[in-house]
């Protein structure tokens, strides 16, 4: 009996121990699940979508660029066109007043130039001298720049017209580019800057084109000239994020326009380059220089960023946006951040529902699990009530019950048997007992029979050895007497043997 019931408590305890965690493990598992397939599954969307924003934001900046370039060479376009329209039509009037007319006319016409200079060959004018260039420059107020166009809308600006005073402009970039090379190019940003000439207080950068005769002899050089002040506020605009920036650089890699104006001419993108970045820039700003457009990811002032770059081909300049990495990917992290929460509560209540649905699943378990308890302990008197249900779960509280009123009439039979059974054994051992008390009787009256027959057996005995040894010499008397005695004593081992008789006849269970 008490291994039956160690089995059914060994099959029955395991439930148990399940059942007190069961609604929880099985809650885990299944959030545990659905987080696996939710991770991986929203991990590919997100990837998916990281790719297509680092995508877009890189088509971005990159019509950003096609668009602040195109601007730009719109800008460089017409500037070659009038500075090429002059230089052909130039030398057809070529007269000191007129040129000084020329420059005037062509800087009031043309309002996104700042200066136009004439310049000629030494003595080309005997009567002028050595030198003479005429040159306009265009004054502009600082708060006129945003309204700067391809239009030739009037602007609140003001010109000056000057004959050039005697300086040896021969050697100036501008006007010796043109003429060693003997076509017209774009040359880098320079200081207009001369003491007592007419100058413009901004850095300039100016095309250059030759001018020559009906013979083709070079005879002087025509310079347009545009501010980078200009340039820089065409490319400062270029934001497409909030903390974006751009810059510009030059043909030798030094900054034309960059946001910290410190480092303008005075610094370069390989000298600026911070060390943890500096094989990185150093990479992107040889591609810059070599011509080529792309997109860098790198550390600039200490935080991961996009830098896409775009040449200029015209200038051998090439410019490029900073995008900080926080910036580009600032909706994705906010969508990121929204998703994750979302994740989490949707967790935490598919926990929560999932436990109270598998809590009263498992409710039968968990009673059955208590009533395998009470059987443990011997109490199978308890019955559970029949269950409705007709899953898994209810077929076996079902089961359980039927198990159990068996297992009831079992023990009770069993019982029963006992109670029959010990009342046998108190049978058997009164009769046993009662055996045992005959036998100490019995033999205590063979004992007693024993010491009884022993004393006529002795008599016989003797006066038996006395006849035989002195038959013939005793008298009649004394012979009659002994004999008379042996007589008695055998009627006495008679009796005791009759009486002997008579005890072994009346107990027959003394002979079984």
């Amino acid at each position: 009996m008490k291994r039956f019931f160690n089995n059914i408590k060994q099959r029955i305890i395991p439930t148990n121990a399940l059942t007190r965690s069961l609604s929880l493990r099985l809650g885990l598992i299944i959030v545990i699940i659905v987080t696996v397939v939710f991770s991986l599954l929203f991990g590919y969307l997100f990837f998916r979508c990281k790719r297509y924003i680092q995508n877009a934001a890189f088509e971005r900046a990159t019509q950003l660029l096609d668009n602040t370039a195109e601007h730009i060479n719109g800008i460089m376009d017409e500037t070659e066109l009038v500075t090429n329209f002059m230089a052909t039509t130039t030398p057809q009037h070529l007269h000191p007043d007129s040129l000084l007319v020329f420059t005037h006319r062509t800087v009031q016409q043309n309002a996104f130039l700042t200066g136009f200079a004439i310049s000629m060959e030494p003595y080309y004018f005997p009567e002028m001298g050595r030198y003479f260039s005429a040159y306009s420059l265009r004054h502009r107020p600082s708060d006129a720049l945003d309204s700067l166009s391809l239009t030739n809308a009037p602007l609140p600006d003001s010109i000056t017209t000057v004959r050039e005073g005697p300086f040896e402009y021969f050697d100036a970039v501008w006007y010796k580019t043109p003429r060693i090379l003997g076509k017209s190019c774009w040359i880098d940003a320079f200081d207009d800057y001369n003491e007592g000439t007419l100058s413009s207080p901004d850095i300039m950068t100016s095309y250059c084109c030759p001018m020559r005769d009906a013979d083709g002899r070079y005879i002087g050089s025509i310079t347009a000239s545009l501010t980078l002040k200009w340039l820089s506020q065409v490319i400062t605009d270029l934001k497409p994020y909030p903390n974006s920036s751009a810059i510009m650089i030059g043909r030798d890699g030094t900054y034309l326009v960059h946001p910290d104006t410190a480092k303008l001419f005075r610094e370069s993108i390989f000298s600026d380059a911070a060390p943890e970045a500096k094989r990185d820039i150093e990479a992107m700003g040889s591609k810059m220089l070599a011509g080529h457009s792309g997109m860098t990811e790198t550390i600039v002032d200490g935080q991961p960023a996009f830098i896409f770059y775009r040449p200029m081909l015209r200038t051998g300049w090439s410019i490029a946006i900073v995008c900080p990495v926080s910036d580009v990917f600032a909706r994705y992290n906010r969508l990121l951040t929204a998703v994750w929460i979302f994740i989490i509560l949707g967790l935490a209540l598919l926990m929560l529902f999932c436990y109270q649905t598998v809590r009263r699943a498992v409710q039968p378990l968990r009673q059955l699990d208590e009533q395998a308890k009470r059987i443990a302990e011997g109490h199978f008197d308890e019955p559970l009530p029949q269950s409705q249900r007709s899953d898994s779960v209810g077929r076996l509280q079902n089961s359980f019950i039927q198990m159990q009123q068996s297992l009831a009439q079992t023990v009770s039979d069993i019982q029963q048997a006992n109670q029959e059974l010990e009342q046998h054994n108190h049978e058997l051992a009164a009769a046993t007992q009662l055996k045992v008390e005959t036998n100490q009787r019995k033999t205590a009256f063979i004992q007693d029979m024993y010491h009884e027959i022993r004393t006529p057996l002795n008599i016989i005995c003797g006066f038996a050895q006395v006849l035989s040894a002195s038959l013939h010499g005793l008298p009649e008397e004394e012979v009659s007497d002994i004999t008379a005695r042996m007589k008695e004593s055998a009627n006495d081992i008679s009796r005791l043997t009759c009486q002997l008789g008579e005890m072994t006849t009346d107990n027959p269970k003394d002979k079984e």
